[in-house]
């Protein structure tokens, strides 16, 4: 059997000292072919970034759009699988070797999404955390989505377990097998739903994965580290960064779980109008 290929789609946002501190490191882990899609006002340059084809968009027009420019970019090319990786993810050593050794061991031929471990990493220290940042999404039965084992030890991950069905990806790293992506744009005409312009974009592109009735899968062995550009706790974060958040899993389950829309509507509520009003008060 000839080995996979592999495509890279990098999406950056003011990226640049992410992309210059790292590709030197892992360029040789990212496949045959890399492109750096910059969503931002600013010129990333070719050469900062080696063996990669750099498109600068000139604006923010947001991760779900930015990312499928890449994936219609790299639709001539015959490659396997779509790797979709954000600048701030540090690829170990023959990472890519191991990953796709996994997948083309692999008889589940019913998979859509392939993702890995991530592993927390400092990149002020220039040094992993030693916690786990995600080891892929699920939901609590109420509807809370969460990042399943952020903030446990590294020591809690079994890098021996062999692949394993989760609800949804991180869209930190995604592999996505050529066949999906197609079978996407045949039935939504995208792959990433643009109306999605940060925040759950990764979880509805999950979910729509599933209703082809195809599995997203976890492969333990092959995890990568990242420098999650968010703040850890998440009620640090901006006020419209929760508020597009809410306002996003909201659209989501009322398209996809009717059964969770009490936990968002009063998330979303909650967001929108209480802390909005202490956010008034404070500023009086």
């Amino acid at each position: 059997m000839s080995p996979l290929s592999v495509v890279s789609i990098y999406v950056s946002h003011n990226s640049d000292e992410y992309i210059k501190k790292f590709s030197n490191r892992h360029i040789d882990e990212l496949g045959e072919k890399v492109f750096l899609i910059n969503s931002s006002s600013n010129t990333v340059n070719a050469e900062d970034f080696h063996n990669s084809e750099v498109i600068n968009i000139g604006e923010n027009i947001g991760f779900s759009a930015a990312n499928n420019i890449g994936i219609e970019c790299s639709l001539e090319f015959e490659s396997d699988y779509f790797l979709l990786i954000n600048p701030d993810v540090f690829l170990p050593d023959s990472w890519l070797k191991n990953v796709l050794e996994v997948i083309g061991d692999s008889q589940d031929s019913n998979v859509g999404i392939f993702t890995v471990p991530l592993l927390g990493y400092d990149f002020e220290k220039d040094k992993p955390t030693g916690l786990i940042d995600s080891l892929g999404i699920s939901h609590t039965w109420f509807g809370r989505w969460f990042d399943v084992s952020q903030g446990d030890s590294v020591a809690v991950l079994n890098k021996e377990l062999p692949p394993y069905d989760v609800p949804a990806a991180c869209g930190a790293l995604m592999l996505i097998h050529r066949d999906i992506i197609q079978e996407l744009l045949d039935k939504d005409g995208y792959v990433f739903n643009e109306s999605y312009f940060m925040y759950k974009e990764d979880i509805e592109l999950s979910l729509r994965v599933t209703r082809l009735n195809k599995k997203i899968m976890m492969i333990p062995s092959a995890p990568v580290f990242h420098c999650r550009g968010w703040a850890k706790n998440r009620a640090n974060s901006p006020c419209w960064a929760r508020r597009l958040s809410a306002l996003n899993e909201l659209k989501m389950h009322l398209k996809y779980y009717w059964r969770f829309l009490p936990y968002s509507i009063l998330k979303y509520c909650y967001v929108r109008f209480f802390e909005n009003f202490k956010l008034k008060i404070t500023r009086a």
